[in-house]
């Protein structure tokens, strides 16, 4: 009787082993977050509470150029929200370590999965020189490390 009991549990941990694992949502990506030439503080949406879904014109992207020294005038953004990959483009005259925070009017409408994006990275970078870089990218959750002073955000400007 025993010997029948042990094999029944050795197969049932078995068929539990070979059982199909459900697809797993990626990590949070943690930030700031390093990405080129910039790091992103920042990577949010807005719900829209009378339907449970992304309020229009919510996605919120805060960040900073990190290279000293250097002036970027357009970054290209990859943004995955609710497995929603969306791309955008902000251009302007953008300093070393200057706050910036714009909001695009993408994923509007896409079903509510929290107020975070699952993945935020720069594609390409325009600096004030002309050159552009295309940073590598290895995943949503390779956060910075704390002790690279890139990782501090900026401090909003004072005025005397």
């Amino acid at each position: 009787m025993t010997l029948r009991l042990e094999s029944a549990a050795l197969a049932l941990g078995l068929m539990t082993l070979a059982a199909p694992v459900a697809a797993q949502p990626l990590p949070a990506q943690q930030f700031p977050y390093k990405s080129g030439p910039v790091t992103i503080t920042s990577c949010s949406v807005d719900e829209n509470t009378s339907n449970s879904t992304v309020r229009p014109s919510s996605l919120r992207i805060n960040y900073y150029d990190n290279v000293d020294g250097s002036q970027l005038t357009s970054i290209t953004f990859r943004v995955v929200y609710a497995q929603t990959p969306v791309t955008v483009t902000d251009t302007g005259a953008y300093s070393y370590k200057a706050p910036i925070t714009h909001q695009f009017n993408l994923l509007g409408g896409t079903p509510w999965a929290g107020p975070q994006a699952s993945i935020c990275r720069v594609v390409t970078a325009t600096f004030a020189d002309g050159h552009t870089v295309t940073p590598e990218y290895d995943g949503p959750d390779r956060p910075m490390p704390a002790d690279d002073p890139a990782a501090q955000p900026p401090q909003p400007a004072s005025t005397p």
